[in-house]
């Protein structure tokens, strides 16, 4: 019998690691195996995961782009064989953010994959305020919804009726018949999920073209806020993640699209990664070396 697989997609900062968090806990009764895919080179939502704790099934890591690349497909490939032969019989694999999932079918196929998972469905997260506000210029955001089966609107709970409005009317002029659910604190209900057959493309956008900056940061010479204010205002800044040791203690700090969030941090240290456009990396880099944030950076 088939193991029954779902791909959890969604642009950076869009909740997936708050959903997936909130799924574990509503299949308790059954066996998950989890894919998580980090786009930088230091998975951070992994650890964020272990930390909640994983009672059961097992926690595969794929950092450094998408596994839905070239780059990345034997990794995929060979870590979805090995959780082919564990007694699993639920995969989630959370593709990282700037991956463009729409031809997961045709990998599946052309690797076999086929006879051991059943593709059930594809969950796009979309972020009412920063999807929204870069679906325009980011070509992977409505790639990322022509390939779901289903779209969900998160941040409910932060976000106003205007802006959901606009996001739900934004998904529906791109995929008119695309069912769109809505969801606050990241809680969905799989059951809730419509389970239709999956979309095929010949071809995903993940390129080396389409690949954006990233750097990571361990320790600054300023404190988390005045950290904070740099990236904050700075357009080329995508998702920011992770722990950092500043002046006043080690912080974890996240965007959630619509501001900056930090908490005091004492777990397992997992550095501060920044994805930025295209491009943008070192100019970002000589900005916080200007305002002497940091020293160097790679």
């Amino acid at each position: 019998m088939r193991k029954e697989m779902i791909i959890l997609t969604g642009f950076l900062g869009s909740g997936k690691t708050t959903v997936l968090r909130n799924l574990l806990s509503l299949c308790r009764d059954r066996h998950v195996a989890v894919l998580l895919n980090d786009f930088g080179e230091v998975p951070v939502d992994g650890v964020i995961l272990k930390q909640d704790g994983l009672n059961h099934g097992v926690v595969v890591e794929i950092g450094g782009g998408s596994v839905f690349c070239a780059c990345l497909r034997e990794s995929f490939v060979k870590s979805m064989l090995e959780m082919s032969r564990r007694d699993e019989d639920l995969v989630i694999v959370e593709a990282s953010g700037m991956s463009d999932p729409s031809n997961i079918d045709k990998m599946l196929e052309l690797s076999g994959l086929n006879k051991f998972f059943d593709h059930t469905a594809t969950i796009c997260l979309f972020d009412p305020v920063k999807s929204l506000k870069l679906a325009s210029v980011l070509e992977v955001i409505p790639r990322q919804l022509a390939s779901a089966t289903v779209a969900v609107i998160t941040k409910c709970d932060l976000a106003n009726d205007i802006e959901i409005n606009k996001a739900k009317e934004y998904i529906l002029a791109k995929e008119p018949n695309l069912p769109v659910i809505a969801c606050a604190h990241g809680k969905i209900d799989l059951k809730a999920i419509p389970h239709r057959a999956c979309k095929s493309f010949a071809f995903g956008f993940n390129t080396p073209e389409t690949r954006p900056d990233s750097f990571t940061l361990s320790h600054v010479e300023c404190t988390a806020d005045e950290l904070i204010a740099v990236l904050e205002n700075d357009e080329s800044v995508l998702r920011v993640k992770g722990a950092v040791k500043a002046k006043d203690g080690i912080w974890f700090i996240s965007d959630t699209g619509r501001t900056f969030e930090k908490s005091a941090y004492n777990k397992e240290f997992v550095p501060l990664t920044v994805i930025c456009m295209q491009g943008t990396k070192q100019n970002l880099i000589k900005k916080l070396q200007d305002k002497k944030i940091t020293e160097c950076l790679a």
